[in-house]
């Protein structure tokens, strides 16, 4: 699940570009400051095991003081100087409240991939449908163009184009660290 924190201060245009890149799963957008949407949330992680996860300053700790009201997390803003969140967050710890086990984790400030880039279009299922049907057997989805089953569904609308362009941003970088890893 996808929980999409401060609704209260997003812009909806962002908010619907999430529904919409991430229509294969379920997201769920609230916002722990004003109690909304917690119950979809709450109706969900019901009598399973659930992890907070999220970059620093995403709302974790307010969401799970709006979860369970006695934890009374400590919550920081983002830090003036740096434009990035403030780690309240430093261990892991699991709260029990009912019928609802969760985690809280430390936030995080990048994010670090080890998998091999030729895999990455493996991790997007959106692609799903379109790989094996590429000109090219080893079709990286990047630069062969109209003979790319995954680029032409992008170019018809077919998979959100956002979502593509990380994907080709994230697939470069995995190269190169895969590269000089190797070498």
């Amino acid at each position: 699940i996808i929980v999409v924190n401060k609704s209260d201060i997003a812009d909806e245009k962002f908010l619907n570009d999430i529904k919409t890149q991430y229509y294969f799963c379920k997201v769920i957008v609230l916002s722990a400051l004003e109690h909304k949407g917690l119950q979809e949330l709450l109706a969900e992680i019901k009598n399973k095991f659930s992890a907070v996860c999220g970059q620093s300053a995403v709302g974790k700790s307010s969401l799970l003081n709006a979860i369970i009201p006695s934890v009374n997390l400590e919550t920081q803003g983002l830090s003036r100087k740096l434009d990035r969140g403030k780690h309240t967050t430093r261990a892991n710890e699991v709260y029990v409240y009912g019928d609802i086990m969760i985690a809280d984790t430390p936030g995080f400030s990048s994010l670090e991939l080890d998998i091999d880039y030729k895999e990455l279009a493996l991790f997007y299922p959106e692609f799903d449908k379109y790989l094996g049907h590429c000109r090219y057997l080893d079709c990286s989805h990047i630069k062969e163009g109209k003979d790319c089953a995954v680029v032409s569904a992008v170019n018809d609308g077919a998979i959100n184009e956002d979502r593509y362009k990380r994907y080709s941003d994230l697939y470069s970088k995995l190269k190169v660290l895969w590269e000089n890893k190797y070498d």
